[in-house]
């Protein structure tokens, strides 16, 4: 039985001390790009919308408050839109109405597609919100780090609303 010896060709210079510095340098400027996975999962409170295109476009602050809450496969978002009056003693069932028709809530089930949310509101303060040809309802993820979460939805007439918002946990 006749064995065979693999004959060695000298050292490789793919993995000399320069080029591996390289890749050594190149994989510790790549990691903070991959630690960029964080989890939507949390608390987020509103901080600002942008609107791009249509009459009002331009950035606001968010004062109204705007909640937003991810679990496991569920969510939950109530936005108060408009500027309430405080009302001094037992609120009028006008004034109630008002309040209400200001809220933007809707809670359900999520899946993330790619850097798209997609929504399955099971419950909303506009009913036509839970009509089947109104789900699902997507928003692309913008930016997603530890303390930062932006997305946007672009309607059919092509105006881009982007929403921000920081972690409250």
């Amino acid at each position: 039985m006749q064995q065979k010896t693999l004959k060695s060709f000298g050292k490789t210079t793919v993995w000399s001390p320069a080029p591996r510095s390289i890749v050594l340098s190149l994989a510790l400027l790549f990691l903070p790009v991959l630690a960029l996975a964080h989890p939507i999962e949390g608390v987020w409170v509103g901080t600002a919308m942008q609107t791009i295109g249509g009459d009002n476009e331009g950035t606001v602050q968010v004062t109204n408050p705007r909640i937003l809450i991810y679990t496991k496969g569920f969510f939950s978002w109530t936005f108060e839109n408009n500027d309430r009056v405080a009302v001094q003693g037992t609120a009028t069932d006008r004034q109630i109405a008002d309040a209400l028709r200001g809220l933007n809530v809707a809670a359900g089930t999520y899946m993330l597609v790619g850097d798209q949310i997609k929504y399955i509101r099971h419950v909303t303060g506009n009913p036509n919100g839970q009509l089947p040809q109104n789900q699902p309802f997507f928003r692309t993820i913008r930016t997603l780090t530890a303390t930062r979460l932006e997305t946007s939805v672009t309607n059919d007439a092509g105006v881009t609303t982007i929403l921000r918002y920081r972690r409250a946990e």
